[in-house]
């Protein structure tokens, strides 16, 4: 009863059918997955992109100076750039049904810069009880991933062409 000779195990008829069956069903629900994650990630994008609208508008109602509404605006627009990123790596993923490092490299890169800006900005007005120094150490240990994240970028992209 079995395809091997050798191998003692019953097959059962119902098994050839079900297999691409299933493959089917469960590649059905991984598209669907993607859609709602796509459409949340567009949901997002939208969300932010007003909460930055009536951020700016916030800021300047209230007399905030120039340089804090631009730390506002670029930090949103990183935090949009990331969402998009997300956006892309799964439609990478979505067409091709692998995942690959580099666009999570991106998103991270992205949000340490992100990190940066806003630590850089706490500089200009630090809070009571916030201390310098650890705002030298997260930004020196911030630098340090930035640095991290550009050679592991390099270096998947030197295997790349060298595979080529």
């Amino acid at each position: 009863m079995s395809d091997e000779p050798g191998d003692a195990r019953p097959r059962s008829p119902l098994l050839p059918r079900v297999g691409p069956a299933l493959r089917v069903l469960l590649s059905g629900f991984e598209s669907l997955l993607y859609g709602l994650v796509g459409l949340l990630l567009v949901l997002a994008a939208v969300f932010v992109v007003i909460g930055t609208v009536e951020a700016i508008v916030d800021a300047v109602s209230v007399g905030e100076d120039a340089v804090a509404i631009g730390v506002v605006v670029l930090d949103r627009i990183l935090l949009t750039l990331i969402v998009a990123e997300l956006a892309y790596t799964l439609r990478f993923v979505a067409q091709t049904h692998e995942i690959v490092a580099e666009p999570f490299l991106f998103i991270g890169m992205i949000a340490t810069v992100r990190r940066i800006l806003i630590v850089t900005a706490e500089f200009e007005r630090p809070r009571p009880g916030m201390r310098l120094s650890y705002l030298l150490l997260e930004l020196g240990l911030l630098g340090l991933l930035a640095l991290a994240l550009a050679a592991a970028i390099f270096l998947i992209r030197l295997s790349a062409a060298k595979r080529e």
